[in-house]
């Protein structure tokens, strides 16, 4: 199956892929603010890529499994409460005003898209795995992404002043 696979679809399974073992597996590792930068920034170029597809499945996602989305929650529980704030919409001319962000919620939502992405991949319904990750990179996750990158870059350079 891989071998039919456009090159960049097989690219961002592998990195979903191991994005969600990161975030199901023992540890985070010994830097977990580095390893989170690094698939933000991963995840988020590779998605760039990906081409966009109409959804055939009326059904929705399928359920996550609870002991992975359970040990996902455990192990993001630490970057839970690590506030920023943002603008939706940068735009130079629009007056909103910025809101909170948390970082925990952003990777753990991003966890979630990917997951169910990487379910429907895996299930071999490779045309709604790819239209539910690069939809929702353009509407949802893909937000998340860049406001937990930017998160992560001033809480590091604060750390190092």
């Amino acid at each position: 199956m891989q071998a039919t696979l456009p090159p960049q679809l097989a690219d961002f399974a592998d990195l979903a892929r191991g994005y969600c073992g990161w975030c199901e597996g023992h540890s985070l590792g010994t830097n977990p603010e580095a390893q989170a930068a690094c698939w933000l920034s991963r995840l988020y170029a590779s998605a760039l890529s990906l081409p966009p597809r109409e959804c055939e499945n009326e059904n929705g996602p399928p359920d996550l499994p609870a002991a992975e989305l359970a040990q996902a929650e455990g192990n993001l529980a630490p970057f839970m409460g690590w506030y920023y704030r943002e603008c939706f919409d940068p735009h130079p001319y629009l007056k909103d005003e910025p809101v909170m962000g948390d970082l925990g919620d952003d990777l753990l939502d991003i966890y979630k898209d990917l997951k169910w992405g990487l379910a429907l991949f895996e299930a071999g319904d490779i045309n709604d795995s790819l239209w539910y990750w690069s939809f929702l990179h353009k509407i949802h996750w893909g937000s998340h992404a860049v406001g937990g990158l930017f998160a992560l870059h001033c809480m590091h350079i604060s750390k190092t002043d």
